[in-house]
């Protein structure tokens, strides 16, 4: 059974048609102007370095080496001061001011009528029995009352000890409040049970150093 292709309106015979294609290609093969084949690409060989400048860079290996070091040790260095610095601001509240610039020292004391009412509290909780308590509020509102006369002096991570020995107070101030900061380390700290004899030491230090009639 022979099959016929119907093409542009003709009709041709598969062998026919496969003939005219031969024929087309070989005549395609034949042309002149157009090209088949094409060469490989040519090799190229990869750039090689200047040997003058390897041996300028081989030169100045040391230098990097050095540069490279140096600069990691800085920036060591420099985590290191600025975590040391906020370390000492928790912990002393300031940055060391340089010896030129003196501390300008607190006229610290309470005023007599606060005084007076911070005594009748601490002899209620006295009668009570409760003689950590009356030392812990004489001495917390005395940090209280420093903390409002000099702003910015008192650091919340700073010990009592620290505080008295702030370079804002006085002489007087420290010293009145030194018997306090040894009281409530002892009881709250160490465990110790404080009797009347320990709250009146207290008392007579502050009272000595708050009061009018002990400035006479």
């Amino acid at each position: 059974m022979r099959v016929a292709l119907f093409i542009g309106g003709g009709v041709f015979a598969p062998a026919a048609f496969a003939d005219e294609l031969d024929e087309a290609h070989r005549r395609l093969l034949q042309q002149k102007d157009l090209q088949f084949t094409f060469d490989p690409p040519p090799q190229m060989a990869p750039p090689q370095p200047d040997p003058g400048l390897l041996e300028f860079l081989r030169f100045l290996e040391p230098v990097f080496t050095l540069i490279f070091w140096g600069g990691l040790a800085a920036i060591v260095l420099a985590i290191l001061f600025f975590i040391g610095r906020e370390v000492w601001k928790v912990r002393y509240g300031r940055v060391a001011a340089p010896a030129s610039a003196p501390v300008q020292q607190s006229v610290y004391r309470p005023e007599p009528e606060r005084a007076r009412a911070l005594l009748k509290d601490a002899d209620a909780l006295a009668a009570e029995g409760r003689f950590e308590d009356a030392v812990r509020a004489l001495l917390h509102r005395s940090i209280d009352d420093i903390e409002q006369r000099s702003p910015r002096s008192v650091r919340r991570a700073q010990t009592g000890r620290e505080i008295a020995r702030l370079p804002v107070l006085s002489a007087a101030a420290s010293e009145a409040l030194a018997p306090l900061v040894r009281a409530v380390e002892r009881s709250w700290f160490g465990g110790a049970r404080l009797d009347e004899s320990d709250y009146g030491a207290c008392r007579k230090a502050y009272a000595d150093f708050a009061l009018p009639e002990a400035w006479k």
